[in-house]
C-alpha cells in the first residue's frame, strides 16, 4: 500500500501585519499578500514581510507595478544580490535573468522546468528567489512549490538518524552539462551549458538546519542533488529517490496561479520548485533575481 501523506491545517497559519493582509493558500505552504506596495514599505512593513516568508516559505505578492530596477531596489532588501551561473543575465542588469519563453517558439520546454532548488551546488546557495510576473498566460503558467521542512518531519527517526551524517552530491550535469542538450529548446534565453561543469560539483549535508528559524530541512533536489558522498550510485540512488518521492507528495505541496504584477518570494533552503509547462504557444515574461544565503550547515537531532 502507498504511504498516505498527510499535513494539518495548523501548519500554515497567517500571524497579523499592519502593513498588508496575507492569505494562506494551502495547509502545506504559501500565501497570497495584498493591500501592499514594495516601491513604498516601511522598515517596519519589511521586517513582518520577512517574518511572513519565514512562516510560509513563499509568498505571492499581487498587484505590484515594479520596474527592473525597482525590483533590483526590492531584492536588496533581503540582502545581497546572488551569483548566477550557467545563464546571461540582462547587459544592463548583470544580477537580473529575463525569464522568457515567446509564443512562437518551437519546443515546449521551459526554463528550470524540473523540481529542484536553486543552485544548490554553489558553495552559498540563494537565500530568496524573487520572480516578478510582468506578462503571463490568462490560462497555464502556475509554479509548484513544496515545503521541505515537512519532508524532513515525515522521515522514521531511523532514517532521519542516518542521514543527519551523510552529504549530498550537488552538481549542475543535468541541467548544464555536455548532455544538457533540452537548453536549445530556450529560444529566448541565453542558456550557458555543454562544457565540463566538475568545477561546480560540491557536497550539502543532506539535512540541514535553516538559520532563521532553526528548524531541520531535508537539503536535496532531483535536478541538482545527484548522490550521496561515500555511497555507490547503486546505494545511493534508492535513497534519493525515495527521499524524492516524499518531497513531491501533494500534500506538502501548493500551486501557485500568476497574475499581471505579481512578485513570488521564495526561500530555497526550505522549498522546491518547478514552472509548469502547459502554455505552449502562449508568451511568459517574467524578471527573476536571487539573494545569496550562508553556506548550508549540518541539521542537529531533535
Amino acid at each position: 500500500m502507498p504511504e498516505f501523506f498527510y499535513t494539518t491545517a495548523r501548519n500554515n497559519q497567517a500571524r497579523p501585519s499592519q502593513h498588508f493582509r496575507v492569505t494562506p493558500v494551502a495547509g502545506s505552504l504559501g500565501a497570497d499578500v495584498h493591500d501592499i506596495d514594495l516601491n513604498d514599505l516601511s522598515d517596519a512593513g519589511q521586517a513582518d514581510l520577512r517574518q511572513a516568508l519565514m512562516d510560509h516559505q513563499v509568498l505571492f505578492i499581487r498587484d505590484q507595478s515594479l520596474s527592473v530596477e525597482q525590483l533590483e531596489a526590492v531584492s536588496l532588501r533581503f540582502g545581497e544580490f546572488g551569483v548566477e551561473p550557467y545563464v546571461k543575465p540582462m547587459a544592463d542588469h548583470p544580477h537580473v535573468v529575463h525569464v522568457v519563453k515567446e509564443a512562437g517558439e518551437g519546443t515546449p520546454f521551459v526554463f528550470g522546468g524540473a523540481w529542484h532548488s536553486d543552485w544548490t551546488f554553489q558553495e552559498r546557495p540563494p537565500a530568496f528567489t524573487l520572480l516578478y510576473g510582468h506578462d503571463v498566460p490568462e490560462v497555464g503558467g502556475d509554479t509548484l512549490f513544496n515545503n521541505m521542512y515537512l519532508a524532513c518531519e515525515w522521515l522514521s527517526p531511523a532514517l532521519r538518524k542516518m542521514l543527519l551524517g551523510l552529504n549530498g552530491v550537488n552538481s549542475p550535469e543535468f541541467g548544464y552539462g555536455p548532455n544538457a542538450k533540452h537548453n536549445a529548446g530556450l529560444e529566448s534565453m541565453q542558456i550557458l551549458y555543454g562544457e565540463n561543469v566538475d568545477h561546480d560539483v560540491r557536497s550539502h549535508p543532506l539535512i540541514t538546519r535553516h538559520p532563521e528559524t532553526g528548524r531541520n530541512v531535508l537539503f536535496a533536489n532531483p535536478a541538482y542533488t545527484l548522490g550521496i558522498e561515500g555511497m555507490k550510485a547503486e546505494e545511493a540512488r534508492p535513497i534519493l529517490d525515495y527521499l524524492f518521492s516524499i518531497a513531491t507528495a501533494p500534500a506538502f505541496t501548493v500551486r501557485m496561479r500568476w497574475t499581471p504584477g505579481t512578485l513570488a518570494i521564495w526561500d530555497n533552503r526550505c522549498v522546491w520548485h518547478q514552472p509548469v509547462s502547459d502554455y505552449f504557444g502562449n508568451r511568459r515574461e517574467m524578471f527573476r533575481t536571487t539573494v545569496v544565503g550562508d553556506k548550508p550547515q549540518r541539521g542537529s537531532e531533535e
